[in-house]
């Protein structure tokens, strides 16, 4: 119905409740979601770049064939993301931007919140997904679960 009504559907998935919904704008598991929803088992990707990382490349296509997002985005931890985009064979590679890791607690959270206002506000997916890396980047050097405040992301962004 949201398709119909040009209304984009953004989705987390977590394993346990994986909304079986296609026709996605966007879906954002980390890694270790991702195999699980494949239905892969878990393989590290060992520092192998996204575009080399043969099990990343055939979970993001059972992800896609599954799900049908125009974009997937796969959080990799240390290793940054890799954003794949329904017609294009090789994924993206956004390197990660944390400068210092005390808690990862929230840091989805804090990519989904900040690449889907990014998209809204007009960005293309690859500079949306690069704004949600820093975004992402700046709330893991904090302890526990905090907010992404503009001006620290301004300051993020203004680094490079």
């Amino acid at each position: 119905m949201a398709n119909a009504h040009n209304v984009p559907v953004f989705l987390d998935p977590h394993p346990s409740n994986p909304f079986n919904i296609k026709g996605l704008r966007l879906m954002t598991p980390n890694r270790n979601e991702a195999f699980a929803l494949a239905g892969v088992a878990y393989v590290s990707s060992g520092g192998v770049p996204p575009a080399d990382d043969k099990a990343l490349l055939k979970v993001a296509e059972r992800l896609g064939r599954r799900w049908n997002p125009q974009e997937l985005l796969i959080t990799l931890g240390a290793d940054g993301m890799a954003l794949f985009v329904r017609g294009s064979t090789l994924p993206f590679h956004i390197p990660t931007q944390a400068r210092q890791v005390f808690d990862v607690s929230g840091a989805g959270d804090t990519v989904m919140a900040t690449i889907v206002l990014a998209l809204l506000a007009g960005a293309p997916v690859q500079d949306a997904a690069r704004i949600a890396n820093f975004a992402a980047g700046v709330v893991v050097g904090k302890i526990g679960t905090a907010p992404i405040e503009i001006e620290a992301l301004r300051n993020a962004l203004g680094r490079n």
